[in-house]
């Protein structure tokens, strides 16, 4: 068992937003980041989590897809746990399509917890009884992708 404390050097860290090695092949978290590399964008008026995000609202927005934007799940319920109140864990999803039951989230980075969120989302709607397609683009040629489906999809209707 390694009991080493989770920690870097300045050098270390320098290194690692550099994009280079960490000196010493040291293995260092990067903590616990809820987005990687995600900025925050704004496009008239609207603040996106990030480019991804904004890049699928355009696309979206340019082939007269309708959506919803930012639509929240409760996931759990907030409870009290020996006199402590325990906060709802939620999900925000980035576009839901009404028109095709379809769920977008754009990940640029899949992390654990957004995995393990995924799945009390299907947990979720299973237990709704809905068949909603989620769909979990990474890239803009994903995004791309996608909508393109989405058009062939409607074109056929």
């Amino acid at each position: 068992m390694n009991n080493t404390p989770d920690r870097m050097t300045a050098a270390e860290f320098q290194a690692l937003l550099q994009g280079g090695k960490v000196p010493n092949n040291g293995i260092t978290s990067t903590g616990n980041r809820k987005v990687c590399n995600a900025a925050k964008t704004e496009q008239n008026g609207i603040i996106f989590d990030s480019r991804l995000e904004c890049y699928m609202h355009n696309l979206l927005t340019t082939h007269g897809i309708g959506f919803l934007f930012q639509k929240k799940y409760t996931l759990q319920e907030p409870f009290t746990y020996n006199g402590e109140t325990i906060r709802a864990i939620t999900y925000t999803l980035d576009f839901y399509l009404p028109d095709y039951d379809l769920a977008i989230d754009t990940k640029g980075v899949a992390t654990q917890q957004g995995k393990l969120r995924i799945k009390m989302l299907k947990r979720l709607f299973a237990d709704l009884g809905r068949t909603t397609a989620i769909e979990l683009p990474r890239t803009k040629a994903e995004c791309d992708a996608l909508v393109g489906r989405i058009i062939t999809n409607r074109e056929q209707r």
